[in-house]
């Protein structure tokens, strides 16, 4: 009677789940997140498939229209997110950096340090889940060492 009403307990669970989203607290669906994975994945296959060759930037065909609504000057990849350049002045460039979950890199926001977090990036929360606003010194690195 027990294996009865062991199973018939692991349908009505299983029922009650196929209800539910996968991951109700995700937003990597939704938002800059998934334009920046909309635009790997685009630029990737056009890559695998041998109609481009791997360059710095990606060229603006492969951008997402949500990424295209940023005005980018360009967009390139650094440790696995995507970084959308929106100004460079003086050899200071500016934008948004959209963090992939799937990116070993995860930027760190730093509010009150000028002192790069890496590769000569600065990152400052902006509005969406993942996405930072970022300062980026384009003569990094610098040729003292420092």
């Amino acid at each position: 009677m027990t294996v009865v009403s062991m199973g018939m307990l692991l349908v009505f669970l299983c029922s009650c789940m196929q209800e539910q989203h996968a991951d109700p607290g995700s937003s990597f669906h939704k938002g800059l997140q998934r334009d920046a994975w909309r635009t790997l994945v685009a630029y990737d296959t056009a890559l695998l498939a041998h109609r481009e060759k791997a360059r710095p930037e990606i060229p603006s065909v492969y951008w997402d229209p949500g990424i295209v609504q940023l005005r980018p000057l360009k967009v390139y990849t650094h440790r696995g997110n995507l970084v959308v350049a929106q100004s460079m002045t003086d050899g200071v460039e500016q934008g948004k950096y959209i963090d992939l979950p799937v990116a070993p890199f995860q930027p760190k926001a730093a509010w009150f340090s000028q002192k790069p977090a890496v590769d000569g990036f600065v990152f400052r929360p902006a509005m969406g889940t993942g996405v930072f606003n970022y300062t980026r010194s384009t003569s990094w690195p610098p040729s003292n060492g420092k």
